[in-house]
């Protein structure tokens, strides 16, 4: 592996690349009033902010490009000789973003200076696949419960919640065993997305959830797309979140904020007891400041923030299953702490560099959710999550056509699950789980090393990439997995009498080590053919070494191809295509059971009916050959410009995904022999309007409609099919499939009039609307001997997902006065937001247990937990 690794690195120093995934770019051309080019001039972009300087020069044909520009508001100056000088407003860059301004230069002598005060048009006419950004006032302002920005993706175009997943409720904790990122691109499912901050991987390889968390308050931006071409980004076969993190500015700006709630102003959650009354209280204080320690050369940009949540929850154990002890509230709580820090430093004119360091520490007390099943105290638990994140960028300058970014980063991410109760786990699905939960029992380490070397280099009309990213991940951990045993029961009545149908447990050592380093090329050509079109081409390369006793995976080659056109200049109207493949990395949560029960280092026992105490012995194999994950996308659309700050966006996507892992009992009978293979798939179809106003008088708005279908033969890796031999009779609707979503979300300010009170008052709703999602009819046992489980049985003529959940329906609204304390320099804020202010219950997890004996159950569909009832929180915040 080592010499692998090294051979990538010297193929990565001698390539040319660009890196997008942190920074901008802007171009254009230079012409006469006549529009004829102006070969020569000379390009110059200020960021307003910062007062960075970059300076290029117009080719013969007088276009220029600027890569590699941070995100923020920069201003172009250019002259010419025999030309009066031009300088442009500041306009805003988004990361990722192709920024045009095209300038008509007048003749010396008609104007002494020429201030080109038009911004530019809001249609990104140099993007061949749709993304939206989100930043700045949309998230500043807008309600969060948890303060965290994850919690805007779900207002982007395209996108979905995870069914299933337990959401990130806290800033820092986690409430899920296994957690994912919680929301899904074109049917992938949620562990495939790629998770990026300041150019640098943040995924959990482990689970595919995100890492470090970092705070509103660090967060400059962040971009969502379902489908990105371009070839250097990879390593994912879902979608992309890019996030840029503040960097300091020569006027001294920070904050200090509290916000918190009290039970007494919150709905009473569905599924508590009437006569109870569940506690609820949270406090979450915070500071960020960033200014200039040197002004022009030297920035700093700090933020602390602290959440403490206090709360019950409900034991939702049957009235008449004897376990009163069991039923009823008990306390949980949620601790957590997130600081960043970052230093940025220009060095001349050429070189630029920035370090920031991250922390993030949540510790979620007797509330981690246990089993798809409804749950006593004893089958919840806890975590403890800790994140370091090190990411170090060198930005130098080599020419006005070549730009070289070295970025290296170093991660670390510890997690503990404690189970509440300890000893076996006792199961009667569709009715109860007590005990301790078989995945609650677990820690681990794992620490990422990463190095990324990019160049971009202009050639004409050409903008030429090619370059690499070495990641090295390294996991240490202990899991007890199935080690305390599981006991399933079909029916009350087997409880009662103690005749359990499905007993499991496993033996060995619970320690797994294993490194593992994903690796990649690419090469990328963004050919601008004329003023109207852009060609994008790339290749990319992919492998992965992973450790002894697993097989290498597949050399990956995927080809992207993108195209943008504007038939005309005069109109602000694109057309887009964009096509490729795109790789992902192994979860190694799903890899480790083949290193820790192989037979050799350990081992399951797996009994069932009368043989339950005579358990046959079970292993778990990875297959011999693991062809790496891939989606196949193609995305087709629209854009047009109503006006100067709003779009009209009309695409429709086709992905397919392959080789998604899955368990499958080969031996299709007992003994089971579990083998970890990529054989499951997905198809989506669907298609996205959307109307996007970016901030413009006080107002910014974005509403979508999407409808789409999701079908795959597995949506996770650990669900196994009914009949191992014959996987394709699974193949139906996806649990990720949602027919229809809207989500829309605006941040304005009240108008001024003759009530003065309402002069500075901003509000800021978001709402998300879907319809139903496919959920499963399993019976209570493993009633065909197919070893599976989690049970993936279904009764006779009853097909994979054939009934919906109820459609969720969520308004978010904050209201938030300002004062100005001083006029220009500090302002007070005061006001309040509510979160599911509709008060609908939404459920995120229903029970799938369908019959039993022949018997439908009646719980079926019933909500496990539901997202939480209406909540409100004050907030009190002091700028400066």
């Amino acid at each position: 592996m080592v010499r692998f690794v090294a051979a990538m690195w010297l193929s990565i120093a001698v390539a040319f690349a660009q890196a997008p995934r942190s920074t901008g770019t802007i171009q254009g051309n230079i012409t006469d009033p006549s529009g004829a080019a102006i070969p020569a001039a000379r390009i110059v972009a200020q960021n307003a902010d910062t007062g960075a300087r970059r300076s290029t020069q117009a080719d013969a044909s007088g276009q220029f490009t600027l890569p590699g520009l941070n995100v923020g508001m920069w201003a172009l100056t250019i002259e010419a000789e025999g030309f009066a000088p031009a300088r442009t407003e500041a306009s805003q860059l988004s990361v990722g973003q192709i920024l045009i301004r095209n300038i008509q230069l007048q003749p010396a002598g008609l104007v002494e200076r020429l201030d080109v005060t038009e911004t530019p048009d809001a249609v990104e006419s140099a993007a061949s696949t749709a993304s939206v950004a989100l930043g700045f006032e949309r998230i500043e302002e807008a309600p969060a419960r948890s303060r965290n920005y994850l919690n805007f993706v779900l207002s982007a175009p395209a996108v979905a919640p995870a069914a299933g997943s337990s959401s990130q409720r806290t800033m820092t904790g986690v409430r899920a065993p296994v957690p994912d990122t919680g929301f899904v691109f074109g049917g992938m499912r949620a562990r495939n997305n790629s998770m990026q901050i300041d150019g640098m991987d943040n995924r959990d390889e482990t689970t595919g959830a995100n890492r470090v968390a970092i705070g509103l308050e660090m967060v400059q931006e962040f971009r969502v797309s379902s489908v990105t071409v371009g070839a250097e980004l990879g390593g994912a076969a879902g979608g992309l979140l890019n996030m840029v993190t503040r960097s300091g500015v020569n006027l001294w700006h920070g904050d200090v904020t509290f916000f918190g709630q009290n039970e007494a102003l919150n709905a009473r959650r569905a599924e508590v007891d009437e006569s109870l009354e569940p506690r609820f209280r949270r406090y979450q204080p915070g500071a960020s400041g960033l200014g200039p320690l040197r002004r022009d050369r030297t920035f700093i940009a700090g933020a602390v923030e602290h959440e403490r949540e206090l709360a019950d929850e409900f034991s939702n154990v049957p009235a008449d299953l004897g376990l009163e002890a069991a039923r009823g509230l008990y306390e949980t709580s949620t601790r957590g702490t997130e600081l960043s820090l970052k230093l940025d430093h220009q060095i001349g004119t050429r070189d630029s560099t920035s370090v920031r360091y991250a922390f993030s520490r949540g510790r979620v007390l007797h509330e981690v959710q246990g089993p798809e099943n409804f749950a006593a105290r004893s089958a919840q638990g806890s975590s403890l999550t800790t994140d370091h994140s090190l990411v170090g960028n060198w930005l130098r300058v080599v020419s006005p056509t070549l730009v070289n970014d070295v970025r290296a980063q170093f991660g670390e991410r510890s997690m503990t699950l404690t189970p509440n109760g300890r000893g076996p786990m006792f199961e009667v699905p569709g009715v109860v789980t007590y005990g301790q939960y078989y995945r609650m029992d677990a820690s681990r380490t794992e620490r990422h090393y990463q190095l990324v070397e990019a160049f971009h280099f202009v050639i004409g009309s050409h903008r030429l990439a090619a370059g690499g990213d070495v990641h090295v991940v390294t996991l240490d951990g202990v899991f007890r997995d199935r080690f305390a045993g599981i006991y399933v029961f079909p029916t009350l009545k087997d409880f009662r009498n103690q005749r359990p149908d499905i007993f499991i447990q496993a033996f060995g050592d619970p320690r797994v080590r294993m490194t593992t380093a994903p690796a990649s090329v690419w090469l990328q050509d963004r050919w601008q053919v004329s003023k109207g079109v852009l060609i994008e081409a790339g290749l990319r390369y992919d492998h992965q070494s992973m450790p002894e006793g697993l097989p290498e995976s597949s050399h990956n080659l995927s080809p992207r191809l993108g195209l943008a056109w504007r038939p005309s200049a005069n109109r602000p109207f694109v057309v887009r295509a964009g096509a490729g493949l795109f790789y992902d990395r192994y979860p190694l949560g799903w890899l480790k059971d083949a290193l820790q029960k192989d037979g050799v280092r350990g081992y399951e026992t797996y009994g069932v009916g009368g043989d339950v105490a005579r358990p046959v012995q079970a292993t778990w194999q990875a297959s011999r050959h693991l062809p790496s994950t891939y989606s196949r996308k193609f995305s087709a659309g629209v854009e047009y410009g109503l006006d100067k700050v709003t779009t009209l966006t009309l695409e429709a996507a086709h992905i397919r995904g392959f080789h998604l892992p899955r368990t499958r009992n080969t031996a299709g009978g007992l003994p089971p022999v579990y083998l970890l293979e990529q054989t499951a798939r997905s198809s989506y179809a669907g298609a996205t309007i959307a109307v996007n106003r970016r901030l413009a008088k006080e107002v910014a708005w974005l509403a979508s409609y999407t409808c789409g279908r999701t079908h795959d033969d597995g949506s996770d890796f650990d669900e196994q099919p009914m009949d191992p031999m014959n996987i394709r009779a699974d193949w139906a609707l996806s649990r990720q499939d949602q027919r229809h979503r809207v989500s829309a979300s605006a941040v304005f300010e009240m108008p001024s009039g003759e009530l003065s009170w309402l002069e500075r008052i901003t509000m800021a709703p978001i709402l998300t609307a879907g319809s139903g999602r496919p959920i499963n009819a399993l019976l209570t046992t493993d009633a065909y001997r197919t070893g599976a489980y989690p049970v993936s049985a279904r009764p006779a003529g009853l097909g994979r997902n054939p009934f919906r959940t109820k459609p969720a329906i969520t308004l978010d609204v904050r209201v938030m006065k300002t004062i100005p304390m001083q006029e220009g320099r500090a302002l007070l804020q005061f006001g309040v937001e509510s979160f599911n202010v509709l008060n609908h219950t939404n459920p995120e997890r229903v029970s799938q247990y369908f019959a039993a004996d022949r018997e439908r159950i009646r719980t079926y569909g019933e909500a496990l937990e539901n997202l939480p009832a209406r909540q409100v929180q004050f907030l009190v915040q002091y700028e400066f």
